[in-house]
């Protein structure tokens, strides 16, 4: 069947090529072969439309089995790039779907995508994670949410995606020519949330997904219902929801005092499509409450600067236990989104798109109150509302071309109320592209140009704070090559020059931001920036190896960043250290690296790096804020089929994170030193030490008479290593959560109906 559309592959190609047989699927996707001896076989399964497929099988006696073909290309798709980094392209992508997917089941978004090399997170304390690619995070990481630009990260680096990982079939990171498509402000690249699509033949199926945290004690409950008429097989639906609930968690040391969390979603899918044409609605709704760590909010700069350069929360804070109860400083987060998606084909040589969504983005914030008669009301209470349009044609093959060309707008409405951090403001933002692709044998060229208008306004009615307004135009190019060397072997050169115009925060920010525990404050004056990068990849895939090999390199000019300020700034709310917005001239380069090698049909070893350089060009000091050099090495043993245990396997993994030592030599700031002493640095807190963790993963299938049990077993923090993540904003204030065991368990049903 197909992976994604679940439908039976027709006169797919079965081999056992030990012993050299080969047959085809039937119109039902059915085959057999008999007069099989007991034994150990690679079966191979390849079909026109999808990538081939290896299993490893053990046979005692007859057996029936299911295989699932990733598809390699879908043009009904919501998202024009879809498939492994193997699939040929000029674009760089790579995937997490699957068996892979299920593992990280009930981790956030960000948390999930670090799977995929070159991915590392920017965190705020132990709920909030928000993806980096290359050293690169927030506006320069585009976020599609089925198909849909995600809006929210004009607020800061801090907010997280209001996404339901839940939602998503597969999770996917793009860099590179393909990533003009979607803005050229995507310097980074593109993060992929895209949900399978809604299936095609009568009947109704969906699955059940439950999951256990024990360092938090978190539990999670998610289930998707979906189907097809039998009346109209046109018509289509599916229906989500998640509830999730986990309490402190825990260092190896001490309760995070007040980091519990709780989170509501739910999303629905109607369509109905014809072989011409068709249309699709989509609503989702995420609703979440994050604690904030109490370590963090401290009443006075004494204490401030003592609790940091202890390096340990206050006693007060370090003796509280374990409690669901989510106190004061806490956040409550609501987005919606609705999107309606219209195609028609434009003869046989293309389709016509049209896509309209709305975001409604809502986000209170709760200090601690200074009296307990003070008004149970937030202290922040932030709106930002998005209506966005786009028409895309996307033509098909003519002659060795294809391509599309569109035209993108949204305008967008923010507002508050209470205390200022962001001032209210409108954004208007118009886009036109237009990418072309030319495919001749082993060659395929990718090229694209794009202009964007992004202006914002109506920035004076900020409590008699007068903001200038800002307007910005300018153009981005791209273009990719990529060569098929021989089997197995491709290589992929991709060259661009991007700009991204300052967000709001950058611009206007003044004030508390809350969930991040810290003052910033925006600089006015701040120019777009310009980036011009070159990325080469390597993809060797082949006999017992699968390498996934890239360097880049990336020059910024008025590249913008965040970078702590001394002293720290005493409010009514507390005490916070101060940061600010600046400008300088940035080099960046570096090089993700991926090794797996079968050992043999049960063993399979694995190893990944990424590594990171920035600098200042103009002063020539490195750049602060980026992820420190990361490896990790992974042993996997799958047994096979076993009776009724199905596909299980166990790995164990290492990861290691160097001592981020490449950060600007002094500063300001006053920083007390392990013996006494006190230099100047560049902020609050020296780079934490290089720390090892291991982790354990084991999973299983249950293959009962009527019925299917998915067991996924992850353990993290094996050995319970103290440790803090340089990339995590509370490593002034507490350490990483220690152990944590994971229990996931997911049971897939279905009803068939015949047409």
């Amino acid at each position: 069947m197909d992976a994604d559309t679940r439908l039976p592959l027709t006169s797919a190609k079965v081999e056992i090529p030990a012993l050299k047989i080969t047959t085809l699927t039937d119109k039902e996707g059915n085959f057999r072969i008999a007069g099989i001896c007991a034994g150990n076989y690679d079966v191979y399964i390849s079909h026109v439309s999808c990538s081939p497929l290896t299993e490893h099988l053990h046979f005692k006696d007859d057996v029936k089995h299911n295989f699932l073909l990733p598809h390699a290309s879908n043009e009904l798709a919501d998202v024009t790039v879809r498939g492994t980094i193997t699939t040929k392209g000029a674009s760089i992508a790579q995937d997490i779907k699957g068996k892979e997917l299920e593992a990280l089941r009930g981790l956030s978004l960000g948390e999930s995508l670090q799977k995929i090399t070159g991915v590392s997170v920017l965190q705020t304390g132990s709920n909030i994670y928000k993806p980096v690619i290359h050293g690169l995070h927030s506006n320069r990481v585009l976020i599609l949410n089925n198909g849909i630009r995600q809006e929210g990260q004009q607020w800061g680096s801090e907010h997280a995606p209001e996404i339901d990982p839940f939602v998503a079939n597969r999770l996917s990171v793009i860099k590179g020519a393909s990533t003009i498509r979607y803005g050229g402000d995507a310097i980074g690249g593109i993060v992929l949330v895209e949900p399978k699509l809604l299936r095609s033949v009568p009947g109704i199926n969906g699955e059940i997904n439950l999951v256990a945290f024990s360092n938090n004690r978190q539990g999670t409950f998610s289930a998707i219902l979906e189907g097809n008429s039998k009346k109209n097989n046109a018509f289509s639906w599916r229906l989500q929801g998640t509830a999730k609930r986990g309490g402190n968690a825990k260092t190896p040391n001490y309760w995070l005092a007040n980091s519990g969390n709780e989170e509501f979603n739910g999303s629905a899918a109607v369509g109905w499509r014809s072989s011409t044409k068709g249309i699709d609605f989509f609503y989702s709704i995420f609703n979440t409450r994050l604690a904030i760590f109490s370590g963090s909010h401290i009443g006075n700069v004494t204490d401030l600067m003592q609790a940091i350069s202890s390096k340990e929360p206050p006693d007060y804070i370090r003796n509280r236990g374990f409690t669901y109860v989510i106190d004061r400083p806490y956040q409550h987060v609501q987005h919606h989104l609705f999107k309606t998606k219209a195609f028609r084909n434009t003869g046989d040589i293309g389709k016509l798109n049209l896509t309209l969504s709305f975001q409604h983005n809502w986000r209170r914030e709760y200090d601690v109150k200074r009296f307990q008669t003070s008004a149970n009301v937030p202290q922040l209470d932030l709106k930002m509302t998005t209506a966005g349009a786009d028409l895309v044609w996307d033509h098909f093959n003519t002659g060795h071309f294809r391509g599309t060309t569109g035209i993108t707008g949204s305008y967008q409405i923010n507002s508050y109320t209470y205390r200022m951090f962001i001032p209210n403001y409108h954004a208007l933002n118009i886009g036109a592209f237009i990418v072309e692709k030319w495919n001749y044998k082993k060659w395929l060229i990718e090229g694209g140009v794009r202009f964007d208008h992004r202006s914002i306004n109506n920035t004076n009615t900020n409590l008699g704070v007068q903001y200038p307004n800002r307007t910005f135009n300018n153009v981005s190019a791209n273009t990719g090559i990529s060569y098929q060397a021989a089997e197995g072997l491709q290589f992929t050169l991709n060259g661009s020059t991007a700009w991204r115009a300052p967000q709001v925060n950058e611009l206007y920010s003044d004030g508390l931001h809350h969930g991040a525990a810290r003052i910033e404050k925006g600089d006015v004056n701040l120019l777009p920036e310009r980036a011009n990068s070159v990325i080469l990849n390597t993809v060797y895939t082949r006999n017992k190896w699968q390498i996934d090999a890239g360097a880049y390199i990336k020059n910024i000019d008025n590249f913008i960043y965040l970078y702590p300020v001394y002293p720290p700034e005493l409010t009514i709310r507390g005490a916070f250290p101060t940061f600010r917005y600046g400008q300088a001239p940035v080099i960046m380069h570096g090089f993700d690296v991926s090794v797996a090698y079968a050992i043999s049909s049960h063993f399979q070893l694995e190893g990944k790096s990424s590594i990171v350089r920035a600098r200042n060009k103009q002063t020539k000091e490195w750049m602060i804020q980026m992820p420190a050099d990361r490896f990790e090495t992974s042993l996997q043993y799958s047994l096979g089929d076993l009776k009724k245990w199905k596909e299980t396997y166990i790995k164990l993994s290492i990861q290691h994170i160097s001592r981020q030592t490449r950060v600007p030599a002094s500063g300001n700031i006053p920083v007390q030193q392990p013996g006494g002493a006190t230099v100047m640095g560049s902020d609050y807190l020296p780079p934490p030490p290089a720390y090892t963790l291991t982790g354990i993963e084991a999973g299983t299938m249950l293959q009962g008479k009527m019925q299917k049990w998915h067991i996924t077993l992850t353990v993290s923090n094996l050995f319970n290593v103290v440790y803090r993540e340089y990339m995590n904003a509370f490593r002034y204030f507490s350490d990483e959560m220690g152990r944590n065991i994971g229990l996931k368990l997911k049971i897939p049903f279905e009803s068939k109906s015949k047409p």
